[in-house]
């Protein structure tokens, strides 16, 4: 006890201490500083930008088993090109192998950026952090990147709710063959929309959508993994097929199941066959299953332009005379 308490000691100038199960509070006079003064593991940090808005000039840096960042905006517009704004990892010397941590979060945070950086980066290239990058996204806004969320190297089991991610390059990429990455990732009540892609997925990650919606992004979706979606997407008369499945080596195929309860809706159709395919797939083994609710979409010759399945009706919505 008496070295920790020669730490905290040692940045009272920088934190608010809470005693017991509480975080540490961070409240220097910008971000980065604020994660500098955080303590190390097992000490949780909460950054608390108290509605604030800040500008960055280079990236933040959240290490997701002890750091909660909440509360205020970042304008990322000055960030160099190539840079995300915030990079979610434990990567580096000191950290544990464990379970053993809070929930920690990215929460009630606005994040506006540049269209040649990117906004949030979760990948950890150490492949001895076993929690290495998972941390919860929860009623932030990101707008404004090349890629606004990306997930990388130990991504997985992690979640996004109330989620907003418009006006981006792309809105969700996914990195080409990720290590120990994609398990099982939760998106409710997620809004990914007018972004010129909707979602890149290009390392076969497994996503559910809850109460969700791909809404007028140029192209919705390339699908490398098993998606189940509950929601909503709606787009105007698609020149090319919105949403593309594909299928990666030793990985499950891309594939579609959309609940009953979800519905499509392309606008200007008059309910009519919007395009002459709705999906284009490259791999037999990829399938979808579609009970959902259509209008517009069933397409003049069929759903699926490929060697792919379709399970279930995809008719236009019924007008009665």
């Amino acid at each position: 006890m008496q070295v920790h308490s020669l730490k905290i000691l040692a940045i009272a100038s920088l934190v608010a201490v809470s005693i017991s199960t509480s975080p540490v509070i961070a409240r220097p006079n910008d971000p980065a500083a604020m994660i500098a003064a955080c303590p190390a593991w097992p000490a949780h940090c909460r950054v608390d930008l108290n509605g604030r808005v800040y500008r960055l000039q280079n990236t933040l840096h959240l290490n997701p088993l002890t750091t909660t960042l909440t509360n205020g905006v970042l304008d990322a517009s000055s960030l160099p090109d190539g840079q995300p704004a915030i990079l979610v990892s434990s990567d580096g010397k000191g950290q544990p192998e464990s379970y053993d941590t809070a929930s920690n979060s990215i929460d009630h945070l606005v994040l506006t950026g540049q269209s040649k950086a990117d906004g949030i980066v979760l990948d950890n290239k150490d492949d001895d952090n076993i929690r290495a990058a998972a941390i919860t996204l929860e009623n932030v806004s990101i707008s404004g990147f090349r890629r606004g969320l990306t997930f990388g190297n130990h991504a997985y089991v992690f979640g996004l709710s109330h989620v907003q991610i418009h006006n981006n390059a792309t809105g969700i990429y996914t990195i080409p063959n990720p290590s120990d990455a994609g398990e099982r990732i939760a998106l409710e009540d997620v809004n990914v929309f007018n972004n010129t892609l909707g979602v890149d997925d290009e390392g076969g990650m497994e996503l559910d959508w809850l109460a969700s919606r791909l809404d007028y992004n140029a192209t919705t979706a390339f699908i490398s993994g098993p998606w189940t979606f509950d929601g909503h997407i709606e787009l105007a008369p698609p020149q090319t097929p919105p949403i593309r499945l594909h299928a990666l080596v030793g990985k499950p195929a891309g594939s579609l199941y959309m609940t009953t309860g979800s519905i499509i809706l392309v606008n200007q159709s008059g309910g009519k066959a919007s395009s002459d395919y709705w999906v284009q797939s490259d791999s037999p083994y990829s399938t979808i299953q579609f009970p959902a609710q259509t209008y517009g979409v069933r397409g003049k010759i069929g759903i699926m332009n490929g060697p792919a399945a379709v399970y279930g009706p995809a008719f236009p919505a019924f007008n009665p005379h």
